[in-house]
């Protein structure tokens, strides 16, 4: 049973949902707003020893894995990791502006999953800019799903608002997760 009783699998994968609202997707526990990067620390000067950008998007992709993880849709974490993963590199998913959605159609999940990181350090994932990412919102869709435009949709609201500096401010401000979802109860 996927999202608001829509079925991905068997009989009921043609149908389409009747509502994709990101706040009814998005629940707290998949929102992590402290998330950070350790970078190593050389032991003869204690200094911190910097990561390849490469090296940090595994990190952060390997996180969206363990939070979506926690909804019980998640068949194999490593083969969706390897699939995200692919995905970055083929293109990169860090589009500019403090910004990261990393998207993926999977056979490795049974319901369309999302989460939201926030680094507000920000972190220097392999991005199109070359800028830190402050935001990942992570979206995993069942392959085997037919109609995908929900999926699409969500991907472009997301962009959409993440353009407005007012809803970048907010999810920067924001103390815990239920602000974050008011905020994008807003937006909708």
């Amino acid at each position: 049973m996927g999202f608001r009783g829509y079925k991905t699998e068997g009989t009921m994968a043609s149908q389409k949902p009747k509502d994709l609202r990101i706040y009814r997707l998005l629940k707290p526990e998949l929102i992590r707003l402290w998330e950070h990067v350790d970078e190593p620390i050389d032991e003869e000067t204690g200094e911190p020893i910097p990561l390849r950008p490469e090296r940090i998007t595994e990190i952060v992709l390997q996180k969206c894995v363990d939070v979506l993880d926690e909804t019980g849709a998640v068949k194999n974490k490593r083969k969706l990791f390897a699939e995200l993963l692919f995905r970055e590199k083929e293109n990169p998913t860090a589009i500019g502006d403090g910004i990261a959605i990393p998207h993926v159609r999977s056979v490795n999940v049974r319901e369309l999953v999302m989460c939201f990181l926030r680094f507000p350090e920000g972190v220097r994932m392999k991005s199109l800019d070359g800028e830190p990412v402050y935001f990942v919102f992570c979206i995993v869709v069942p392959k085997f799903l037919e109609d995908i435009t929900g999926y699409q949709r969500i991907y472009r609201k997301i962009i959409d608002w993440l353009r407005s500096s007012n809803f970048r401010e907010e999810l920067s401000e924001a103390k815990d997760a239920g602000e974050v979802i008011r905020a994008i109860r807003m937006m909708e």
